[in-house]
């Protein structure tokens, strides 16, 4: 008689957690439409994993660089760090690199900032550097003796970079 009634209570005890955890398991958030549950077990805090089907609105005339940059980059395959040497310095590690100078040419022409190898002194302005003086006409000049398409929008790209940093340079802002 002992023995059953230990045995009942373990069965009852038994069937209690289970129905425990099964209503546990069916309490669980669950995407409704309205909003996304993160599961924080594998969530590494970057928000960028995040997507959405919803554009956030832009300004007028907003221009996507990164995705100009997938763009030009998947036909002129240029690595990030020729990217990022032309960014800080206004050359290429390598100057006869055709495909990196072509991958500039897509870039500073999806970007708005030159058009027919000449610069748009309103992008030019907005987003490189508040270009003064003579500084749009006098880079519009350089390679205008090149046959190649890529050499000279890259020697026009080139000149207003290198005026972008000489003048951040000459003056800083505080």
């Amino acid at each position: 008689m002992f023995a059953k009634i230990q045995i009942s209570i373990a069965l009852s005890t038994v069937l209690g957690l289970s129905l425990g955890l099964i209503s546990a398991f069916s309490d669980r958030a669950r995407d409704n439409g309205d909003i996304f549950i993160i599961n924080y077990d594998s969530f590494d805090g970057d928000v960028d994993d995040i997507s959405t089907t919803t554009q956030a609105p832009r300004e007028a005339g907003y221009i996507d660089f990164d995705e100009i940059m997938h763009v030009c980059n998947a036909s002129f395959v240029t690595p990030m760090s020729n990217v990022l040497q032309f960014n800080t310095t206004g050359k290429l590690f390598d100057e006869k690199d055709m495909t990196s100078m072509c991958y500039f040419r897509c870039f500073f022409e999806k970007a708005g900032l030159i058009e027919n190898f000449k610069l748009n002194p309103d992008v030019v302005r907005k987003y490189m550097w508040p270009a003064t003086g003579d500084s749009i006409e006098f880079c519009e000049s350089q390679g205008m003796d090149e046959q190649n398409a890529c050499v000279r929008a890259y020697a026009i790209a080139q000149c207003a970079m290198m005026r972008a940093l000489t003048d951040a340079r000459n003056n800083p802002m505080v």
